[in-house]
């Protein structure tokens, strides 16, 4: 990916702390030889996953962005003026479109904000683009998983916003969402904020068909997975013989995604010397969505470290977007 603006304006770090195929490895081992079976969600992101999960946002039943693209329209002007944030350090960044909706309305030069995500090619697009129609912004971009890159976090200026959106938080469990909040707690001091995109409890029909689109986009997202095995792992995987499930765990608050085995099968996981046997009808749990009350944002915060500022929901209630400061 080639960088089209100056290189004083754009640091790019990768964190190298972990062998990339060492951890695909171990994940699969600890997933898809358990039982049940499971793998995590991001190996969807490969570059046809990547591109599959922007069709995903355009789709008719997807709504989460669209409504958190919306309410960031219409509330952007009172959270710049509430964090007067010198820095912004977003999570998952990706391509930063909804970020930037704040950086298009700044009446301050923002020094700098610092990207992070496990792309480097969607890292560097945002970087170009934004640095060539945002003149005075400085962009750092970390490449990696979440608490490795926290902990590598540069000397920031204050005050700072955090910002994790796309109510990503939801594909965590309890504890590690926690976790993981209670680490960007531990990086703020008192002027700094943090922005929180959540998606909430609903209508049971509404969120699985969210998740199981009519145009079936979702599903070859879904599938998408054992296509990086495939190619990675020298796995033998036939994505013809998966099934996309989509349910919504109303117990628990939180839809799951599965790959449901459509016939007794075989697979070979060359590189990891392994064979698993699946039944018809087996599935493999690929994804949670996490679907949030008020109740349990609040508590969820508080057992971070953090409290709630501002929140920010539709007439429909259908998504939070949630201004927090640490206790």
């Amino acid at each position: 990916m080639v960088l089209q603006i100056p290189a004083n304006r754009f640091h790019l770090q990768e964190l190298t702390s972990a062998d990339p195929m060492k951890t695909l490895v171990n994940d699969v081992r600890a997933g898809l030889l358990a039982s049940p079976r499971s793998l995590p969600p991001k190996y969807f992101y490969n570059d046809e996953g990547s591109r599959l999960f922007n069709e995903i946002c355009e789709t008719k039943d997807y709504y989460p962005t669209r409504t958190e693209f919306a309410l960031f329209n219409e509330h952007a002007d009172e959270i710049i003026n509430t964090v007067q944030a010198r820095t912004y350090v977003e999570l998952g960044a990706g391509a930063s479109t909804k970020t930037e909706v704040l950086l298009s309305k700044l009446n301050i030069n923002l020094d700098t904000y610092i990207t992070i995500d496990v792309c480097q090619e969607i890292l560097v697009d945002t970087a170009n683009r934004l640095l060539n129609t945002h003149p005075n912004l400085q962009i750092k971009s970390l490449i990696g998983e979440y608490l490795p890159a926290l902990q590598a976090l540069p000397v920031l200026e204050h005050p700072a916003l955090y910002i994790f959106i796309g109510s990503s938080i939801g594909n965590f469990t309890e504890q590690e969402s926690i976790e993981l909040l209670s680490e960007v707690s531990r990086k703020m001091n008192s002027s700094d904020y943090f922005l929180l995109g959540l998606d909430r409890v609903k209508d049971k029909s509404i969120l699985e068909s969210a998740y199981d689109d009519e145009e079936g986009v979702t599903a070859k997202f879904n599938l998408n997975v054992l296509q990086v095995l495939n190619d990675k792992l020298g796995s033998n995987f036939n994505l013809n013989y998966f099934l996309h499930q989509a349910i919504y765990n109303e117990q628990d608050e939180q839809i799951e995604m599965y790959l449901k085995s459509k016939k007794s099968q075989t697979i070979d996981l060359s590189l990891l010397n392994e064979t698993i046997r699946l039944q018809k009808d087996e599935r493999i749990l690929t994804e949670i969505s996490r679907k949030y009350t008020k109740t349990s944002i609040q508590r969820m915060l508080l057992n971070s470290g953090l409290k709630e500022v501002l929140h920010f929901e539709p007439i429909n209630q259908y998504f939070s977007l949630v201004l927090a400061k640490r206790v």
